[in-house]
């Protein structure tokens, strides 16, 4: 974390304590900015593990409203084309992984093991690198 982003989490300060409402900026400006890189977005789950603060439904809803800015620069979003307010998460370990912005909710806690194969396949089709079979490898 930047130095000027903790004044957020400090309860005494000479500024004043400040909150969420403070910042600036809100999650979906600064998905926009990744636009148009590859950009893969990733949760578990509160049961598995993931913190109970992490707000998994608010950051698709991010993701999703950051989608015109990668669509704008040329980039594949996610495909999805409802409103980001009304905008549902897709059901645990099915992810939206066919553009350039990518999310995916895996069934285990706060790690990025689960997701990693998705991660691989998703890079390995954007950068076009076909990995090689079994057979190849000896």
């Amino acid at each position: 974390m930047a130095g000027n982003f903790l004044k957020y989490g400090a309860e005494e300060a000479t500024f004043g304590r400040k909150d969420a409402s403070d910042i600036p900026v809100d999650a979906h400006q600064l998905i926009a900015l990744c636009a148009p890189r590859p950009t893969f977005i990733s949760y578990g789950i509160p049961e598995k593990g993931d913190a109970n603060w992490l707000d998994q439904q608010g950051s698709y809803m991010a993701t999703v409203a950051a989608c015109p800015a990668f669509r704008l620069l040329g980039a594949r979003d996610l495909g999805v084309t409802e409103d980001y307010r009304t905008a549902q998460k897709p059901d645990v370990n099915a992810g939206l992984l066919d553009g350039e912005l990518a999310w995916r909710q895996h069934d285990g806690g706060h790690e990025s093991r689960s997701n990693m194969k998705h991660f691989i396949a998703w890079a390995n089709r954007l950068i076009g690198h076909e990995p090689p079979t079994p057979a190849e490898k000896k």
